[in-house]
């Protein structure tokens, strides 16, 4: 029977990040709770960022990135510059700066400021923008000068503009979206008044983010499968032999898939032997690949392990969909004998991901570096100086063969192999009966392919 996986992500309310100075957080958050007071049921909770720079902008976003859900950012330019730095990495959405702040702004100015509204140059809106809102102001002759705003170089250029605005006698004051330029203005002892956003422009990017929201969420919780089949290095890419060695490393492998899918609310079913099936969604599959930037459990097994293995990764719009995607992907993996992972979506598109591009693995302890050192000099004895313990990926030794490798006695031999069982560069082999009777002699596979061409040439000296 399927069951949808559970995690600690699937009841929480959404989290909204609102980032910006403070006057304009303030408003956010007016606006939050408007949205609240319409629907006390919203489910969303809202955290705040208030920066002044750009640089304490991009500090204040990643302080808070893996709390959010999605996020608002000021206005377009912080939108694009959050984007070409690589730091927007949840939905997003941006104030934008329409019509209805413009005629906010040019009443609050005439009322105020005594402002000739015919005499102004205006930045950042677009021009249509102030066509339509001077049509709407019974002013369609009026053609004053505007600076779109189309990518953040724009914004460089602003002060000049409206400088020139005035000195040709164009406008009288202008109208600037940019604290900074309104800074620049006025310390020029130019007239200048900024556009602000209103309460309902504001609202309306909240709502927004909280829609981009909801449909991830939505698309992170469909279902998706992760298939892992063990393969067996005497046949390529076929299923691996269920043998007490074999049984061994599936039970080690089941280990890691238990340990791995945990951190993402997954489960682990064992299908056979040598194949298992991981339940999680979408979002979790996102999480175990870095968003489709390495493969899953491959670095893993192999650090831990080291038995090759085929993996496949299914995402549909049904269950039964997304199961099928991974048994497919998975036979696709096999074919390639377990050097790329493939998913197949919700569309039926395969991305495949190979070693190369295997998550990482945390740093070693210096007891787990030392047994490597060891199992490469043992790897190096047995086989005859084989330039490459690789070159013969699967040894067989007893006792004796290690004391004879390493120059100790057999005892010693015994607990270096133990040793090495227990760091899993090795594996105990069935006892084997000797003809003659007496106790069991104890054989020991050693696993070299774990190692690392550091291991090899890091290896102490005998």
């Amino acid at each position: 029977m399927i069951t949808t996986p559970t995690g600690p992500e699937t009841s929480r309310d959404l989290t909204i990040g609102l980032f910006g100075r403070r006057p304009l957080v303030a408003t956010m958050l007016e606006a939050a709770d408007n949205l609240r007071e319409q629907d006390p049921d919203l489910g969303v909770r809202f955290v705040t960022g208030v920066h002044t720079t750009m640089a304490e902008a991009r500090e204040k976003f990643e302080r808070q990135a893996d709390r959010i859900d999605a996020a608002v950012f000021p206005g377009p330019m912080h939108f694009d510059l959050a984007g070409a730095a690589g730091y927007r990495s949840v939905p997003s959405s941006f104030v934008r700066l329409t019509g209805a702040a413009l005629y906010a702004t040019l009443l609050r100015a005439t009322v105020h400021h005594g402002l000739d509204v015919r005499r102004v140059s205006i930045d950042s809106l677009p021009t249509d923008a102030v066509t339509e809102a001077f049509r709407e102001l019974a002013l369609p002759e009026v053609e004053v000068p505007v600076a779109p705003y189309r990518r953040p170089e724009d914004v460089q250029d602003y002060f000049d503009f409206h400088r020139e605005a005035q000195e040709s006698g164009q406008a009288t004051c202008a109208l600037t979206t940019i604290i900074e330029v309104e800074e620049a203005l006025a310390g020029a002892g130019l007239p200048v008044v900024r556009i602000t956003p209103t309460v309902a422009t504001v609202r309306g990017a909240v709502e927004s983010a909280i829609a981009q929201a909801r449909g991830t969420r939505m698309e992170e919780q469909q279902i998706a499968f992760i298939v892992v089949q063990l393969i067996s290095p005497a046949t390529d890419g076929a299923p691996a032999a269920s043998t007490y060695w074999q049984q061994q490393g599936s039970l080690d492998v089941h280990r890691v898939l238990i340990d791995e899918a945990r951190s993402v609310g997954g489960t682990v079913a064992r299908r056979s032997d040598t194949e298992f099936v991981v339940t999680t969604t979408a979002g979790g599959v996102g999480r175990l690949t870095g968003q489709l930037m390495w493969a899953p459990f491959l670095q893993t097994v192999r650090t831990r392990v080291g038995i090759p293995v085929a993996i496949g990764l299914g995402t549909g719009r049904s269950a039964h969909a997304a199961e099928a995607n991974a048994f497919t992907a998975l036979e696709a993996s096999a074919r390639a004998e377990g050097t790329q992972v493939v998913l197949i979506d919700a569309d039926g598109e395969h991305t495949g991901l190979g070693l190369d591009e295997a998550a990482p693995v945390a740093s070693r302890s210096p007891a787990v570096d030392k047994a490597a050192a060891l199992a490469a000099r043992l790897a190096r004895g047995v086989s005859d100086g084989e330039s490459h313990p690789a070159t013969q990926p699967y040894l067989e030794v007893g006792a004796e063969e290690v004391a004879r490798a390493l120059g100790v006695t057999p005892r010693s031999g015994l607990r270096t192999i133990k040793q090495l069982v227990e760091a899993g560069y090795a594996w105990p082999l069935p006892p084997q009966v000797a003809p003659t009777g007496g106790r069991p002699r104890q054989r020991f596979r050693l696993l070299p392919r774990t190692l690392t061409d550091t291991d090899v040439s890091e290896e102490d000296p005998p």
